[in-house]
């Protein structure tokens, strides 16, 4: 195993459907080098750096990961987060309807509302998955506001049946091919990202 490649402390699993190879041309596509995990009838992927290629405010890798959009090959999606003792699952539905929505858990409050972000609901999380007879399940374990981010995650995964939760624990590894991002796509998004920010700019100043 390469040493510079570690799993992430700020850690993120994102799961697509199907076969690694659409992932692995998609991450090459990104920003954040990540292993590239086959997972039955998922593809696991998870970031093997802290830190995203782009600049700041688009550098921490797991959110940036879990966020990005997918193609709809790629889709019904299911992104898990665990950072700052928070809990993150975000979805992102097959269809047309590809606006990924969020679902927050902290210890001891339980659900956080996010007004900044679409919220995903149990139903959601079960349909995505492929076990919309889960929705209940799913609810009551968002309920409980004991325990902690990951093993809120994990129990989240069990009733939703899907693998990839030892991918997120303290002594997960590298268990699939490490895929990095081309230079061209980073430099894309950052002058993309860089002329947003010029707008918005002008438009401050116009005013």
């Amino acid at each position: 195993m390469n040493e510079r490649w570690q799993p992430a402390q700020s850690r993120g699993l994102l799961l697509v459907p199907g076969e690694p190879e659409p992932a692995t041309a998609w991450v090459r596509k990104g920003l954040v080098a990540c292993q590239v995990v086959e997972l039955g009838r998922w593809t696991g992927v998870v970031p093997v750096e802290e830190r995203s290629r782009a600049a700041e405010p688009y550098d921490d890798a797991a959110t940036v990961l879990v966020s990005r959009p997918l193609p709809r090959k790629l889709r019904p999606a299911i992104g898990v987060l665990h950072v700052d003792h928070r809990a993150a699952v975000v979805v992102q539905p097959g269809g047309l309807r590809h606006q990924p929505r969020w679902l927050v858990w902290a210890p001891g409050d339980g659900h956080v509302r996010t007004p900044d972000l679409d919220l995903a609901t149990p139903a959601d999380l079960a349909e995505a998955a492929g076990r919309p007879a889960a929705d209940r399940d799913v609810a009551q374990v968002v309920a409980d506001r004991s325990g902690d981010a990951l093993r809120l995650l994990t129990d989240l995964m069990t009733v939703l049946g899907l693998p990839g939760a030892d991918l997120l624990g303290p002594g997960a590894g590298i268990r699939g091919p490490v895929v990095a991002p081309t230079a061209q796509a980073v430099e894309r998004f950052d002058a993309r990202m860089a002329e947003i920010a010029r707008h918005h700019r002008e438009l401050e100043d116009n005013r």
